[in-house]
Parts: structure tokens; sequence; C-alpha cells
């Protein structure tokens, strides 16, 4: 600190705040950007509310407060998992991501903990006011979040078998979506019981399509952290193509097109249609064109399966939602 600095410390903890803030709105364009991360958040609450509704039509499904609430909650909660994911992947980043912000000194330790103490504060501004229940169970899920980290530290075999530690990870997904269904439940004073399975088995089958694709490579990279490096090229597109076919059967149980009458009938084939993603993967890995299982169609699956529940579930119970 300079001498002009000490004399002026409220100016000089300013600029500091200042340039943090500027570094962190860099920090999330450059790791979070809002274009995928707010899309996934509104896609993935509408898909999951769209078929707790198609389970539960007797519920009143409203667009409103609550549902835009849980958006963003949602929404804060997948920052706060990839503030948290760069600090715990610091080590492998070194080796095998050397340019991202935290490697290349764009952004600190401190500044992403404050990022962190932030989010928290905004996700029980968001819960709280609900009910205690919301708040109570998703800072259980931040918190099991950041036990993760210290997980990693202390076990080599969940920091280094990479199905291990999709098994200790994926909870976190489970838990922020039992939330989506408990706003649900908060919102419409009720929804499906023991039948709302269904709807964390769809999510849990659209997130590991994701979540195989993008670890799924042409040849063995040692040291990567690859499925493919673990059961072969032919078992991890197994487990991408399998995922995606279990997620768009399931969608399309629940939603039972051919039950349908009229342009529900159209709406309720829509999920199916998600399918044409995962060929447009599948044929751009089997030519060569990427090292890996092409995020884009990836994204692009999960994206339009979750759009096709929701606008399948609007045809359905449209009386039930409004303002």
């Amino acid at each position: 600190m300079t001498a002009t600095e000490a004399s002026h410390p409220v100016a000089h903890e300013s600029r500091s705040a200042a340039r943090s803030a500027r570094r962190l709105r860099a920090f999330f364009a450059e790791r979070a950007p809002a274009r995928i991360y707010a899309v996934y958040a509104v896609l993935w609450v509408l898909g999951l509310q769209g078929t707790l509704a198609l389970l539960a039509p007797e519920r009143d499904w409203r667009l409103g407060g609550s549902l835009m609430a849980e958006i963003a909650t949602v929404y804060l909660a997948l920052l706060f998992i990839r503030v948290v994911d760069e600090q715990k992947d610091l080590e492998y980043d070194r080796l095998h991501n050397p340019a991202r912000p935290l490697q290349r000194g764009a952004i600190d330790v401190r500044e992403l903990r404050i990022a962190m103490a932030l989010i928290v504060v905004a996700e029980l501004a968001l819960t709280g006011w609900r009910s205690p229940l919301l708040a109570g169970w998703l800072l259980l899920d931040l918190g099991y979040i950041c036990f993760l980290v210290r997980l990693e530290r202390w076990s080599a075999m969940v920091r280094d078998r990479i199905f291990v530690n999709l098994l200790v990870s994926y909870p976190v997904q489970a838990m922020l979506s039992v939330h989506i269904w408990l706003s649900f439940r908060e919102a419409s004073g009720g929804g499906p019981g023991a039948h709302a399975v269904l709807g964390a088995v769809l999510c849990a089958c659209v997130f590991m399509h994701f979540e195989f694709a993008r670890k799924t490579g042409a040849r063995v990279v040692p040291g990567a952290t690859l499925y493919s490096n673990v059961v072969g090229l032919r078992g991890s597109a197994a487990l991408t193509v399998g995922c995606a076919l279990a997620g768009t059967a399931v969608a399309l149980g629940v939603v039972r097109p051919w039950e349908l009458r009229g342009m529900a009938t159209l709406a309720g084939w829509l999920p199916l249609t998600a399918l044409g993603f995962l060929w447009a993967g599948a044929e751009q890995f089997a030519s060569l064109r990427t090292a890996t299982w092409p995020s884009g169609p990836a994204m692009g699956y999960l994206a339009w399966l979750y759009l096709g529940v929701f606008v399948a579930a609007l045809a359905v119970v449209r009386p039930g939602f409004g303002g």
C-alpha cells in the first residue's frame, strides 16, 4: 500500500472492491457464461416442474414469483459449483488447463471465496421467504459441495478414480432436483410423491448424457479425466448414447403423447426430437472431426429435451398455468 493509499484507507478499499468486482465479473463471463448457465437453470427448472405438473395435473402450477425465484436459486447454485470446482481442480488444472483464470492469476482464491459468501447470502434471501425447508435443504447442498473439496484431498480413490468421483459428486445435482421438487410442492400446495422419482430419473439421465459425452475421447489421454480412459471408447460412447435414449424414453413415458389429442399430440412428441442432437453428436464424433464427443450437441440434447417436456406440460395442463 502506498503512502497515499494509507492516508485514504476508505478510498483504497473502494478501489480494491471495484477491482475484485471486475475480476469476478470477467471470471464468470469466462467460466460460467450466462448464455449457458442461465439457460440451463431456466430449462432445468421448467423441465422438471413440467414433469411434476404432468405427474400431478390436479395441482395449481403457475408461472409466478416462486418459479422465478427457484430459477434464480438454481442459477446461483450452479455458479457456486463453478467457483468451488475452480478451486478444487487447482492441481489438475495446473497440468492440463494452465490458461484458466485461477491458474494464470486473473482471479485469486480470496476473491472466489468472497463470491461464495455473497452467493450464500443471496440464496438465503431467495429461499428463506418461501420456506425454512427450502433454505435448509439448499444450505445442505452447498455444504456438501464444499465437503467434496475436502473429500477429494483426503481420498486418492475419490480424487483419481473417475467413476467413484462421479458417484460421490452426482448427489449435488440430485439434491438440486429435489430442491426444485420441494419448490413445486411449496408453490402448488402439494405434488407427486413416490412417482416423482420419474422426474429424478429423467434429470439423472439427461445430466449423465452430458457428463459422459464431454469426457469421452477418441483415444486414451494419460492423466486426463476421461471415462473412455477407464471403459474404453466403445464403453464410454455406449454410456453416452444409452443415457440419452433412456432420458427420452422416460420423458415420453411421463408425457404419454400417444394418449393425447389435437395440437397437444404434436407437443407431446417434441421430446423425441431431442434425439436429433444425439445423432449430430455421434456423427461428428464418429467421423473424427472432434477429439472428444462434441459438447454442443450434448448440451443441445439436454436443453431441447427439457424444453420439449415443458412445452408438452403446457399443452396438457394449460388450464392450470397462468399468471
